[in-house]
């Protein structure tokens, strides 16, 4: 029935596609014979996400001369986060950015990468951790079984929780509603602190904070001014806790569609994105961050020494019993790869090399 439901929607969204660009293919456009590729991200226009795929449209135009036309669907135009991976799936769509919760369904073990306190507090470390470890690597393994073929890892920036009042502890938690993505793990690591997790499009989000339906969300800090969050909150906690992970992806058989010259562009084109993408994220959170307290100087910002960081790491536990519970020994292989790598590259950073 599902797989039914996902063939009804990629032919809806192919009607779609043709209507927005012209062609039925995705592939060949128009008289000018241009060769047209669709990407489809997660997020609003510009975000984090956004950049990345206006960055790629942007390249691959000017490497391929004006022969291949690169058309960006922010959140909404297709489909929502979990229809876009059935719409890249099977080929409706030709690239796509997703997170390990919108893909936490068909590959569990990514949720690996939601963890709280699993990856560094040095970004450096983690963009490196995941472009060369050895952890991403079997993810991409994993991912390939499902369709799907990563060309780029990257990071968005710490998760921020916003509230209507100071958390210092995991006791200010009980019972304080927030805004998580469906995500299991997700639900059972922010129920560890006592909070009641609850799933909220992205899209209704501020309504819901509005309305007092939920009291508080979590989100980079671009999301928060972006989507103006902070206007019906009052604090902004900085558990740096953990970071949004985003996975750049493309179709199995589009990619093997692609001449030697073509799919040896776009990994070119990856190698300028990753230190475009990284300068882009550390450059909106403090960009973002300024933004906000300009716009509402009363809202206060919580910083947290490493003792009351202890204390909700322990509560963080919860999360690992609950990633090893949904994906065994794989889920453990996985861990013990990213806590490796992690050790290795701050190791090697901190040695200069």
């Amino acid at each position: 029935m599902k797989k039914i439901l996902a063939l009804v929607l990629v032919v809806a969204t192919m009607i779609t596609v043709a209507g927005c660009s012209g062609t039925t293919e995705g592939t060949s456009a128009d008289s000018d014979d241009v060769k047209v590729w669709k990407f489809v991200h997660e997020e609003s226009v510009g975000s984090v996400q956004d950049q990345f795929a206006m960055k790629f449209k942007e390249l691959v135009e000017e490497k391929s001369d004006g022969k291949i036309r690169v058309d960006v669907y922010p959140v909404g135009q297709l489909a929502d986060g979990v229809g876009a991976i059935e719409l890249l799936r099977y080929n409706a769509v030709n690239f796509a950015i997703n997170n390990p919760a919108t893909v936490a369904t068909i590959i569990p073990e990514n949720q690996l990468l939601m963890l709280h306190y699993v990856f560094s507090d040095d970004m450096e470390v983690n963009r490196r951790v995941l472009n060369e470890g050895n952890a991403t690597k079997e993810l991409d393994r994993l991912y390939m079984e499902k369709d799907m073929i990563p060309l780029n890892w990257f990071q968005e920036g710490f998760q921020v929780i916003t509230s209507n009042f100071p958390i210092h502890t995991p006791e200010d938690m009980k019972g304080f509603k927030i805004r998580v993505m469906a995500s299991p793990l997700l639900i059972e690591a922010y129920s560890g602190y006592g909070s009641n997790p609850t799933p909220v499009p992205y899209m209704e989000t501020y309504s819901n904070l509005q309305l007092n339906m939920i009291d508080g969300q979590v989100n980079p800090v671009f999301a928060i001014e972006e989507m103006k969050f902070y206007e019906v909150q009052e604090y902004l906690n900085f558990l740096n806790h953990e970071v949004f992970i985003a996975t750049f992806c493309t179709n199995p058989e589009f990619w093997d569609s692609l001449t030697d010259e073509e799919r040896a562009m776009v990994e070119e084109i990856q190698e300028e994105l990753d230190q475009y993408i990284f300068d882009v994220q550390n450059q909106y959170s403090q960009e973002r961050l300024e933004k906000i307290l300009t716009n509402k100087p009363s809202i206060e910002q919580i910083e947290y020494t490493d003792e009351e960081r202890a204390a909700f790491q322990e509560k963080a536990q919860i999360g690992y019993d609950e990633y090893l519970r949904l994906t065994g020994e794989e889920g453990q292989k996985l861990l013990n790869m990213l806590q490796e790598d992690i050790a290795a590259t701050e190791k090697e950073l901190n040695q200069g090399v």
